[in-house]
């Protein structure tokens, strides 16, 4: 799955919305299946200004739907870490990878203190924002909750719901972080948060519990459990396992958490958060029991009511057109349907050379058909395409466009386009628009299309 700390994850109507921290911006990638959320499409929604105070440094974003609007939720700097503090964005659009992304500004209650993982509680009626905080990011970091005007304001004074009291929570440092709301089927209301450095290999879950009829502003209301509910298990390759966000599956009978972890153990460069998910249950006194972290070597169980995609073959494909091509080691067009991804096609540079943005290729499926996306593998190496415009027609003639698509930059990595809804034609045109290098002319290593069977 996609690199990263700090996973979310939000469905709406089918469509899953992950993101992670960036650092520099705000990224989401699209999917009908978190099984499949490797290869999802990506959007780059929002790059911060520059010489702003939260310029830097983008932390733990939250994509949440609110009143019929989207809201994106961060903590972000202008450099220095004493600065952290929660802002707020604003996307009136049906998605979240639609229309633009409008700062709202920050969300802090009166103390304007450091504050990270900002998350929102709806309870009774009443907003409420859960955050993890400290003096100037020096610990101990606590968990907050202040009650909210409306999705952008704070409106009353903060109280703390939990701070670092077993050992447990205080690895590397006493922290607690990642605040993370979750509502039982009877409708209990939870909150699990993450103990101790995430450096750690003891970076692990707590669980907090409303009463039932609590007030979430009373301290008293809520109880911690005293030992981490999800810990780091060395035989399953999940060190710190933490900073979690929940979905649940398609059709609604499963849930799931999606957490990072590390591979193995110890921090360091070349040993990053990664994320994962996997199933959790319910205990007889309705709390939430996740398990141990799930073997990364073992495959799992796809969330239950995914779709699977019926891969076209392409035994009536052919090349209808293309602008140019490499002859030169044979970069051809043709290696783009060949079902081989150690082939691949190039635009032609060794003479004459063409020039983005005028590269494309038109592919005849030999019949029309009904085709819910496509697959696109990248080649190996340099000349990886960025951008990527996607073209459908049924008569070679006139063409429907189908929108500009940002590519992964990864090896060979089997990426999926989910159309928002079936279209019916025969003939597809690529059209690269930008590259990752400094290179002019693309390579693909492959295309194919597919239809989602139930």
């Amino acid at each position: 799955m996609p690199g990263g700390a700090d996973p979310w994850v939000i469905e709406k109507n089918g469509t899953y919305y992950y993101t992670y921290t960036q650092g520099s911006k705000l990224v989401i990638l699209e999917t009908k299946n978190m099984s499949s959320l490797a290869s999802a499409r990506r959007h780059e929604v929002w790059t911060p200004p520059s010489g702003q105070p939260y310029s830097k440094n983008l932390w733990a974003p939250e994509l949440h739907e609110i009143d019929g609007k989207w809201y994106f939720y961060f903590a972000a700097d202008d450099g220095a870490n004493a600065n952290h503090r929660m802002y707020v964005l604003e996307n009136a659009s049906p998605t979240p990878v639609e229309g633009n992304w409008l700062i709202k500004g920050k969300i802090s209650d009166p103390s304007n203190q450091w504050a990270i993982d900002g998350t929102v509680l709806e309870h009774g009626g009443q907003m409420y924002m859960l955050w993890s905080g400290g003096n100037a990011g020096a610990p101990p970091q606590h968990i907050y909750i202040a009650k909210m005007s409306n999705p952008w304001t704070i409106s009353g004074e903060k109280v703390i719901i939990s701070s670092p009291a077993y050992d447990w929570e205080k690895k590397g440092n006493p922290i607690n972080e990642g605040p993370q709301v979750l509502i039982n089927p009877q409708g209990r209301v939870f909150v699990v948060y993450s103990g101790s450095g995430y450096w750690v290999d003891g970076y692990c879950l707590g669980l907090l519990t409303l009463k039932e009829n609590g007030n979430p502003m009373n301290p008293s209301d809520w109880t911690k459990k005293d030992q981490p509910v999800f810990s780091m298990r060395a035989e399953s390759g999940a060190y710190g396992p933490g900073h979690n966000g929940f979905f649940k599956s398609p059709d609604g009978k499963e849930d799931w958490i999606i957490y990072h972890a590390r591979t193995r153990a110890g921090g360091g460069d070349g040993n990053g958060r990664n994320p994962r998910i996997q199933r959790f249950t319910w205990n007889v006194d309705g709390s939430p029991n996740f398990g141990a972290p799930a073997n990364i070597a073992i495959p799992q169980n796809r969330p239950s009511g995914e779709k699977w995609r019926y891969i076209y073959p392409k035994t009536k494909w052919a090349i209808a057109a293309f602008s140019s091509e490499e002859t030169v080691n044979s970069r051809l067009a043709s290696r783009l349907i060949d079902n081989n991804t150690a082939t691949f096609w190039i635009a032609r540079y060794s003479s004459d050379p063409t020039d983005y943005p005028g590269h494309w290729v038109t592919v005849d499926m030999g019949e029309g058909s009904g085709v819910d996306g496509f697959i696109i593998n990248q080649k190996e190496g340099d000349r990886k395409i960025k951008e990527l415009q996607l073209l459908i027609s049924n008569d070679n003639n006139s063409w429907e466009n189908l929108g500009v698509f940002t590519l992964n930059n990864i090896d060979l990595l089997k990426q999926y386009i989910d159309l928002p809804q079936r279209k019916q034609f025969r003939y597809f045109r690529l059209a690269p628009k930008s590259g990752y290098d400094a290179q002019r002319q693309p390579g693909l290593a492959e295309v194919s299309a597919f239809r989602f069977k139930d």
